[in-house]
């Protein structure tokens, strides 16, 4: 068996001298508490293999195997080496100050015993480590310390230590965490460590803590001194680390991705009549953790197991119950379903064999950022075990660089999946070669969008003076050197992802405190607010000049215009055609009557669906395409919710009802069944729930206005069956379950249930 998991024993001072704080400040039992739920979350977050024991010394009872009547009292071992769970997080949060004085020499050699219980004759372990918690203000005895140090290298033992200060310099001070304190014994493994990347490299990766989890400068004592002499040669000689309370918590603030072992993907790639055996790697892959999948549990008791339990039946009269031997697969053709059997399936599969075949060579600079697919980069390497080959690789890795080029690559992962596009970059750095492949697009993939030129109109030229001033926004928000120590700012392999982070402390809180409000520190924006602010500061100025230089202007002043000679536009053909000029248009001489011109001045007016005149409203506004399709038709939408609630009776119903079709046809024409398919939902839901509102629902249902099906639209997934039920008499929760498969259609659409 692999030794892919670590034992970690936690041990915490809860005596006397970790209770104490001043006014204002959290005690050191606190942020050690604060710490080790972060510990226990990041493992259960991770699905961590990892085991952890919780060891509390200056208890008031004791409970460890080496306890008799004179020693290695006041130990008490508050949870087992075991895998970290919920019930170790309660523990954690039924720490108390204790108020019997313990050795902590003792405590070191209960958890190394603990440790050795635990773990003899299994495997698996690739470490064992003690973590300790203290500010060495308890008194403690060094008889037998330097057996003892002995025992825990003989035994593999390293020890790690975290404390308000370990007497080096004062943690208050802003210089502290770019020191060495601590940094000096960070080993690979350690419990501070986080994915191979050193957390105080950069300012822009040191969370920012609460000002309750700083310490008041304080003098130590005498047996604090004593005391971090002691833990350091302990720490020192196990080759373990030194953590102050801020870098813990600096560190531990940013949830960590669950380490993943990478796993070599073989191919032959083949080139003309070259073969050369490589292995590809995941470098880059959008994370998405599974813990963020939503699980349905039982709302009384969530340990309670849910057995899901499906059943089909018949849409008709008889109701009758389908066994699942009776069902096959199909396709929509039209209106029609056509049954696909399992032997069909398979032979209309596309067939295929596993290849990285190599089509030709472009250059580089065709690769547009724009023709990117996927969310995984790969890079490729060749295979170790075959040397001359990879002599050859090297060669073509060169020759790609000097003249940079790039491979375009059949790619197919196995017999079973579909072939793939992609490009083989080339890179070279210091003496590790490789390429790192590219997904690309097929012609079916690529969209093509038709956009009106900028540089027609004379206007829309900016000036050398803008120009400059947007050139030097540039510099003044550079991030290359924006770092302390001139590094360069925000790189992404430091950056964590805001939303992830939300998450993970939002499960972790409800999980604490179901009761308490989701009142979460410590975000991404946070821990990265003072480089923020220095650089917003910095380009301030600029910004203020490009408020200057360019000019945003109200489009709605012509409607505060009452002159007829404005109002209506000048007739004289100079004038205008110095206008057309000025536009880079074409001179036209325009014969435009006088209601025609006010048509037109009303209608570049029109911003909103009025209720004067909604249907007309709307059509413009379709027209003009600004604001967009589903903003309109989310206008239409309250429009009629609104003239529906406030009818005096049947008052408003026509005027209603002809909204409601005006808007059925525009959504059947424009391809956008799902808007209205959606709304005449809501309307029905509405309308049985609202006493008075019947009657509307009633004109709906003679009019026969009802779902766009899939025969009017392609785009739709109503079938007419489906439509013709759901004008008859329902409720609303009926209405909302056969109509359910409606809103499946594009989960980038704005829901109407939760906008109107």
């Amino acid at each position: 068996m692999a030794a892919n998991k670590e034992a970690l024993a936690l041990v915490v001072d809860i005596g006397v001298g970790m209770s104490q704080a001043a006014p204002g400040f959290d005690t050191p039992l606190q942020i050690t508490s604060d710490i080790l739920q972060m510990i226990v979350q990041r493992k259960m977050f991770q699905q961590s293999k990892d085991e952890l024991a919780l060891i509390l010394y200056g208890a008031d009872d004791t409970n460890n195997e080496l306890a008799d009547d004179d020693n290695y009292q006041n130990i008490n071992v508050a949870f087992a080496l075991a895998p970290a769970n919920w019930h170790l997080f309660e523990e954690i949060q039924k720490i108390r100050p204790g108020n019997s004085p313990a050795d902590l020499v003792d405590a070191v050699v209960v958890a190394a015993d603990h440790l050795r219980r635990e773990t003899e004759g299994k495997r698996g372990y690739a470490a064992k480590r003690i973590l300790l918690f203290t500010n060495a203000a308890t008194p403690f005895s060094d008889n037998n310390l330097q057996v003892i140090v002995d025992s825990l290298r003989q035994q593999d033992i390293i020890v790690d230590a975290i404390g308000p200060t370990w007497g080096q310099q004062d943690e208050g001070n802003e210089d502290a965490a770019d020191g060495d304190d601590g940094h000096q014994n960070n080993q690979p493994g350690s419990p501070m460590q986080t994915n191979g990347h050193d957390q105080e490299e950069s300012a822009s990766a040191r969370p920012t803590t609460n000002n309750h989890h700083q310490s008041p400068k304080k003098p130590l004592t005498p047996q604090q001194k004593t005391g971090i002499r002691v833990i350091s040669d302990i720490v020192n000689t196990t080759e373990g680390s030194l953590f102050t309370f801020r870098e813990a918590l600096g560190i531990l603030s940013v949830h960590q991705s669950k380490s993943v072992k990478p796993t070599a993907t073989k191919y032959v790639m083949q080139l003309a009549d070259l073969k050369l055996h490589i292995c590809t790697y995941i470098q880059v892959k959008d994370n998405k953790p599974g813990i963020f999948r939503l699980k349905k549990v039982y709302a009384r008791d969530p340990t309670t197991e849910i057995k899901v339990d499906r059943s089909r039946y018949t849409r008709d009269e008889q109701d009758e119950e389908i066994e699942k031997e009776e069902l096959t697969d199909g396709f929509r053709y039209g209106t029609t379903f056509v049954p696909i059997t399992k032997e069909t399936l398979e032979d209309m599969k596309y067939q295929s064999e596993k290849c990285f075949s190599i089509i030709g060579f472009s250059d580089a600079n065709m690769m547009r950022r724009s023709l990117y697919l996927g969310d995984t980069v790969y890079e490729v390497i060749a295979e170790p075990a075959y040397e001359e080959e990879a002599q050859t690789f090297t060669g073509l890795v060169q020759a790609m660089y000097e003249t940079n080029s790039v491979a375009i690559v059949r790619k197919c992962f196995s017999e079973r999946s579909s072939p793939e596009l992609g490009f083989l970059r080339p890179h070279i750095a210091h003496d590790h070669i490789c390429m790192y492949y590219v997904k690309l697009p097929f012609a079916e993939d690529v969209r093509g969008f038709d956009f009106d030129n900028l540089d027609a109109i004379k206007r829309n030229q900016p000036s050398e003076e803008q120009l400059k001033t947007i050139d030097n926004l540039i510099t003044t928000m550079d991030l290359t050197h924006a770092d302390q120590g001139g590094e360069e700012a925000f790189q992404p392999e430091l950056i964590s992802n805001p939303y992830i982070q939300r998450m993970f402390q939002s499960i972790a809180r409800r999980a604490i405190s179901p009761e308490e409000p989701l009142a979460l520190t410590n975000t991404v924006m946070e821990m990265n607010d003072a480089l923020i602010r220095s650089i917003a500061a910095r380009s301030k100025r600029t910004i203020d000049e490009i408020h200057d230089q360019f000019v945003l202007r109200d489009t709605n002043r012509r409607q505060k215009i009452t002159t007829g000679d404005a109002l209506f536009g000048s007739n004289d053909i100079s004038t205008k055609k110095a206008r057309h000029e000025e536009n880079g248009e074409e001179t036209t001489i325009d014969s435009t009557s006088f209601e025609a011109q006010a048509a037109a001045k009303k209608k570049a007016a029109l911003k909103t669906v009025g209720t004067v005149t909604p249907a007309e409203d709307f059509k413009i506004l379709v027209e003009q395409g600004s604001p967009s399709f589903s903003d309109v038709c989310k206008q239409m939408c309250t429009l009629i919710i609104d003239l529906i609630n406030n009818s005096h009776g049947d008052s408003l119903f026509d005027k209603a009802l002809q909204c409601v079709q005006c808007l059925r046809e525009t959504c059947l024409a424009k391809l956008e069944p799902k808007l209205f398919n959606d709304f005449e939902t809501l309307l029905k839901r509405k309308a049985a729930d609202v006493d008075g509102r019947k009657d509307f629902w009633k004109k709906i249902v003679d009019e026969k206005i009802s779902l766009i099906t899939s025969e009017e639209c392609i785009e739709s997934n109503v079938i007419p069956v489906e439509a013709k039920k759901f004008l008859e008499e329902e409720t609303a929760n009926e209405v909302m379950n056969n109509t359910s498969t409606v809103g499946d259609q594009d989960e980038n659409e704005e829901d109407l249930f939760d906008l109107i």
